[in-house]
């Protein structure tokens, strides 16, 4: 029970540092102070340095030998190949997850779907970010290619850090609101290439959003 109660904590530090990079509190380049970060989120070191490490394995945070850990700094050029990469492999997702749907799997859908809602009712943009994850995770888990579950889950704290940003964007959360039903309607009804388009669609939409929030100069690192 403590090991669990151990990495929920480590988890949560994890989402809050994420969440700090995506707001700018962090702004890319800046150094991690593990004194100032552990005050401020109310934790011991070791927590904090084992959501650090899983930050670095993501993607997010870089290591600097003798220097200590920075914010990533993403270009526009690195975010928009990140969601090429994710848009074909989610679309994959899609395909492969329609032979496998049954009725439980489709309920399983659209209840994330009424989370969604729900979390858009009470502009909970946290419990919103978690489910639309979730929506994803679970299409990713119905395709039963295990391969294609792997990566995914490499990618996703990179993929997480650029969703978030863009949840942020009210017009942004509106489209992508309207568009998971349908995408859920077409796999249900077993029309493979229109769920694909629209996943297409539905990742290209934040894309566009999340590419223009990043200056193409900044892809030179500064200390």
């Amino acid at each position: 029970m403590e090991s669990a109660r151990h990495r929920t904590l480590t988890w949560r530090v994890y989402q809050d540092i994420v969440q700090m990079i995506s707001s700018g509190r962090l702004p890319a380049g800046t150094r991690l102070d593990e004194q100032q970060l552990a005050e401020e989120l109310g934790v011991s070191r070791t927590p904090l340095r084992e959501a650090i490490t899983r930050l670095v394995k993501d993607g997010l945070v870089e290591n600097r030998p003798y220097r200590g850990n920075f914010v990533r700094r993403f270009t526009a050029e690195e975010v928009h190949d990140l969601y090429e990469v994710r848009k074909q492999l989610e679309s994959l997702a899609v395909r492969l997850a329609i032979p496998h749907l049954t009725e439980d799997a489709i309920a399983e859908l659209q209840g994330i779907l009424r989370e969604i809602e729900a979390a858009l009712e009470a502009r909970d943009l946290e419990a919103y970010g978690l489910a639309d994850q979730q929506f994803h995770e679970t299409i990713a888990q119905l395709s039963g290619n295990t391969t294609l579950i792997t990566i995914l889950h490499q990618l996703g704290g990179q993929i997480q850090l650029v969703r978030t940003m863009a949840n942020q964007n009210p017009d942004v959360v509106e489209i992508t609101a309207m568009e998971r039903p349908e995408i859920v309607d077409a796999m249900a009804a077993g029309d493979v290439e229109r769920a694909t388009h629209l996943m297409e669609e539905h990742i290209e939409l934040v894309q566009r959003y999340t590419t223009s929030r990043f200056d193409p100069a900044s892809s030179q690192t500064s200390d």
